[in-house]
């Protein structure tokens, strides 16, 4: 097999993953996300779990075929949700609850968390390729990644009953933590 070009390498997308998410971010004003959120070792986690993949990924090549047009539309998914949560946390006049349970929020108390996990899905789609073994260690990595994930949601659920107290609480009784 010839060593494909520097560019054909899923390594671009984790990181147009995070300028398009910033840029959904702003575009749309998603002013209720302006609190810090979880505390400095679940943002180190972050940065390093996004380094880590993008080693990972530089070794992951990719070809435009059906295995990357399917992974785009999944990435797209990611995104249309994505979007939907941040137009959940945009300021609402009719809307003054503290605690956002429309939108996305209505289905998932999560759903950033969920559609930051379908676009990485989708990037690993592109680079489908199952006799790999960097591809094998790739799924491994996703699939561990989901457990501090996991963790991280807990942390992040703590603080917001903290902030918000009992309706959020309430707010946890009526929707899921996931889908």
């Amino acid at each position: 097999m010839n060593e494909p070009e520097w560019y054909f390498r899923l390594f671009y997308f984790p990181i147009l993953d995070l300028v398009i998410s910033t840029l959904l971010f702003l575009m749309i004003r998603a002013k209720r996300m302006t609190s810090e959120g979880p505390d400095k070792k679940w943002h180190l986690y972050y940065w390093g779990r996004l380094l880590l993949f993008c080693t990972i990924l530089w070794f992951i090549p990719f070809s435009i075929d059906t295995a990357f047009w399917l992974g785009i539309l999944i990435i797209l998914f990611g995104y249309f949700i994505f979007s939907l949560g941040y137009l959940a946390m945009r300021e609402h006049p009719e809307k003054k609850k503290t605690v956002v349970n429309w939108g996305s929020y209505k289905y998932s108390r999560n759903s950033h968390v969920i559609a930051g996990k379908i676009t990485t899905l989708g990037i690993i789609i592109i680079g489908w390729d199952f006799s790999s073994t960097i591809y094998f260690i790739l799924l491994c990595f996703f699939f561990l990644d989901l457990i501090p994930s996991h963790f991280a949601i807990l942390s992040e659920e703590k603080l917001n009953i903290e902030k918000f107290g009992n309706e959020y609480v309430e707010y946890m009784k009526e929707v899921r933590r996931y889908i």
